[in-house]
């Protein structure tokens, strides 16, 4: 069949289908809805990462949501309130810490934000070390998930050539004072070791 008469078979079913007397068409309505993802900037949606968020959580507790999730699937199981201080206290009370030069993949790293949590405030999994002793560490901050640097050997160093060092954790304000800490290495307090 040539394209010509498909042409001329289509419309004369067309004119055939609304002819008088012949049979009808109805044309129904489709309405695709977007997905509907509930939450705010602060947070992951309801149900990310396998459980519900808690009335009153702050973002840091979709950090523990990454972190969680990746210890449920290593077969670690374990309850928190859903805040970095509570993993930590569970963390550094049931598995081993490690010096931060020593970490390897898999590990908690947990960061004292100065907001008088402690090492409570931040937490991050690490999921790289580079032969320098860079961390690449995977953190959900901002509302959004993030691959981030911390440096342990060189805390205060932003960036070596066109390499990043460490992340900012922190964003700078006009009131800090002069002894405000922003970058990843600066910030990091603890690494723990998960074990099943």
């Amino acid at each position: 069949m040539t394209l010509r008469s498909f042409r001329r078979a289509l419309l004369g079913g067309l004119l055939l289908l609304t002819a008088p007397g012949c049979a009808t068409t109805t044309t129904e309505t489709w309405q695709v809805q977007p997905p509907v993802v509930r939450g705010s900037s602060s947070g992951p949606p309801p149900g990310m990462f396998g459980r519900k968020r808690r009335a009153g959580a702050e973002h840091s507790n979709s950090a523990v949501g990454v972190v969680e999730r990746s210890l449920h699937e290593r077969g670690i199981r374990f309850g928190t309130d859903g805040t970095p201080g509570s993993l930590y206290q569970f963390l550094h009370t049931q598995h081993p810490e490690v010096p931060a030069s020593e970490a390897r993949p898999g590990d908690v790293l947990f960061f004292d934000m100065g907001d008088g949590s402690g090492c409570g405030g931040h937490t991050g999994l690490v999921d790289l070390v580079d032969n320098n002793g860079r961390l690449m560490f995977r953190e959900w901050r901002d509302g959004s998930a993030r691959r981030s640097y911390v440096h342990p050997g060189q805390p205060h160093t932003r960036r070596d050539g066109a390499q990043i060092m460490n992340t900012f954790l922190r964003v700078k304000l006009p009131d800090d004072p002069p002894s405000t800490r922003y970058f990843a290495g600066e910030l990091l307090c603890s690494v723990v070791r998960p074990q099943p």
